[in-house]
């Protein structure tokens, strides 16, 4: 009997060594339901994109600016838009290819693009930081969203992942970002707001 209770306990002791080891390999990821998401699911999927999109601040129709970096396999696009009802105002698109998806992915991952903390169910990230910018980081799959994840100027929201590094990373994509905006805003509207 008390070889059974020391054998016993000798297995129960190298579970839970496993169990805490194998728990504590990887970075908390989003989850959709109860799936764990993880970026590097996604390289070789021609469904998938990552998006990046910056809401300015809440004032008048005719001012509201609003844009998008959408990075798929095969493209990179950014739109430009004014008004709620996001009115385009310029698009770029460029071609893209499976490695630099791949790498730009992997960038992402480490930069935290999908790490989530949880947020009251209460604050709402469309009226939160009414006089500055807010932001949504997305991982898309068949046009659904597989994570929907947020921050605001004034408040980091669901997003936990490293905020300046992903934005920088997202607009590294666009070869021309700064004159785009910049032409934009010469020519229509301030998107000062949202660079």
């Amino acid at each position: 009997m008390r070889y059974f209770l020391i054998s016993l306990g000798v297995v129960l002791l190298i579970i839970f060594g496993i169990v805490i080891l194998n728990s504590g390999d990887s970075p908390k990821t989003a989850t959709n339901g109860s799936k764990v998401v993880k970026l590097s699911d996604y390289t070789a999927k021609d469904s998938s994109l990552v998006r990046y999109e910056v809401q300015g601040p809440i004032n008048a129709l005719e001012n509201h600016v609003s844009m998008s970096i959408s990075i798929s396999s095969s493209s990179r696009t950014l739109d430009i838009f004014q008004g709620y009802q996001k009115a385009l105002l310029t698009s770029k698109t460029y071609a893209n290819d499976d490695s630099a998806y791949s790498q730009f992915l992997a960038a992402l991952s480490h930069a935290g693009f999908i790490k989530e903390k949880a947020v009251a169910k209460t604050v709402d990230p469309v009226a939160i930081c009414p006089t500055n910018n807010r932001t949504h980081y997305k991982l898309i799959e068949n046009n659904k969203n597989v994570t929907d994840l947020w921050s605001a100027t004034c408040t980091s929201g669901s997003f936990a992942g490293n905020t300046a590094l992903t934005n920088s990373l997202f607009r590294a994509q666009i070869p021309d970002y700064s004159a785009v905006m910049n032409s934009v805003s010469n020519s229509t509207t301030n998107t000062s707001a949202i660079r």
